[in-house]
C-alpha cells in the first residue's frame, strides 16, 4: 500500500477526470492504496506526508508557487501529470502578451479584482519551481498510459526510457501523389487511413514524443498538435527548429517552395507546439534536455 495524492494547479482539470475513465482499475486504485490527498476524492484540507504525488496544471500565481513547495517538501515522489505541468501548456500562450494585455482582452477595460493573487510574471513547467521524479505528458494523458504509469509506480519503479515520435505509433499509409496544402480539416476533410502531413495538413507528429498510441492521426484523422511535446531528438539537437522543419515537410509532399508553405501558415504560435510555449528547452537550449525520463506506454 502505498499513501498517494493528486493536485490540480491551474488547469482545466482533464487529467484529473481521465481517473474517472479507468473504471475498475480505479477502485482498485482506491482499495489497495491509500489516497491521502485529491479533491475529487476525498474531503482533505491539508496536504499530508505522502510517497507519491501527481500534480496537474501550472504555477500561475503565488498560491500555487506556495502549494507546490509544500507538495515536494512533504512527498517522496513528485510526478509532473499532464502537459500542463510537463511544458507548461496551453497558458503558456499567455507569455506572449503583457499581463495588462491579457486582462484586457479577457475581462475589458473596465475590469478590477480585490484580493487577486499575485501573477508570476511567465507560465513555466512544474520543474522551473520543485524538483519533479517523473513526467506524464498528454492532454490529458491516455486512459491506458495513465493505468500502466501508475501500475509501475505504486510498484516503487518509476519508468526511465525515453520514446520516439508519435509518426511511430501511426497506423495511417502515405498517398501517392503530391497534395494541395497546406491547409486544415476544416476547410477540407482528409482521405481516412493516409498520412495527413502528406495530404498537405500540418501535423506535429514527426516531431512529437510517442506515448499516446497517435489516436489523434490514426483513429479520427484529426492532425496531431503536439500535446505530449518535442521528441527526444527535437530537444537535445542544439539546432532543432520545430518551425522549419514542418515546413520542409510539408514543401516535400505539396511540392512547394518552403517559402510558398511557411506563407500560408497563419498563426504559427497556435501551429508548432501551441502547448509547450513555456518550455524553457524551446527557447534556450540545456544540454540535458527537458526531464531526465519521460514515460510511454507498455515500457517495464
Amino acid at each position: 500500500m502505498m499513501k498517494v495524492a493528486m493536485v490540480s494547479l491551474s488547469s482545466c482539470l482533464g487529467c484529473q477526470m481521465v481517473f474517472l475513465d479507468l473504471e475498475d482499475y480505479l477502485y482498485s486504485f482506491i482499495s489497495e492504496n491509500q489516497v491521502c490527498y485529491a479533491p475529487f476524492l476525498v474531503d482533505v484540507r491539508s496536504f499530508p506526508e505522502v510517497e507519491l504525488t501527481l500534480v496537474e496544471g501550472t504555477v500561475r500565481n503565488g498560491d500555487h508557487f506556495r502549494r507546490a513547495r509544500e507538495i515536494r517538501e512533504k512527498s517522496e515522489h513528485v510526478v509532473a501529470m499532464g502537459t500542463c505541468a510537463v511544458y507548461g501548456g496551453v497558458q503558456g500562450q499567455a507569455n506572449r502578451f503583457p499581463r495588462a494585455e491579457l486582462m484586457r482582452r479577457r475581462f475589458g477595460k473596465e475590469a478590477g479584482f480585490e484580493d487577486e493573487p499575485q501573477a508570476v510574471r511567465r507560465i513555466l513547467p512544474l520543474d522551473s519551481y520543485i524538483a519533479v521524479d517523473a513526467y506524464l505528458p498528454g492532454c490529458p494523458p491516455p486512459v491506458g498510459l495513465l493505468r500502466s504509469f501508475l501500475e509501475l509506480a505504486l510498484s516503487g519503479n518509476l519508468p526511465t526510457r525515453e520514446a520516439s515520435t508519435v509518426c511511430s505509433q501511426c497506423r495511417v499509409s502515405s498517398p501517392p501523389l503530391p497534395q494541395p496544402g497546406p491547409r486544415r480539416v476544416t476547410e477540407q476533410a482528409p482521405l481516412a487511413g493516409k498520412c495527413l502531413l502528406e495530404q498537405g495538413y500540418l501535423c506535429m507528429g514527426p516531431l512529437t514524443r510517442d506515448g499516446c498510441g497517435a489516436e489523434c492521426p490514426s483513429r479520427f484523422g484529426v492532425p496531431c498538435t503536439g500535446c505530449r511535446g518535442p521528441s527526444q531528438a527535437m530537444l537535445v539537437s542544439p539546432s532543432s527548429d520545430p518551425k522549419g522543419e514542418t515546413v520542409r515537410r510539408l514543401s516535400r509532399s505539396t511540392a512547394k517552395r518552403p517559402g510558398e508553405v511557411e506563407s500560408k501558415i497563419a498563426d504559427p504560435p497556435h501551429s508548432f507546439f501551441m502547448h509547450c510555449l513555456a518550455e524553457p528547452t524551446l527557447r534556450r537550449r540545456r544540454p540535458e534536455g527537458t526531464s531526465p525520463f519521460i514515460f510511454r506506454e507498455g515500457e517495464r
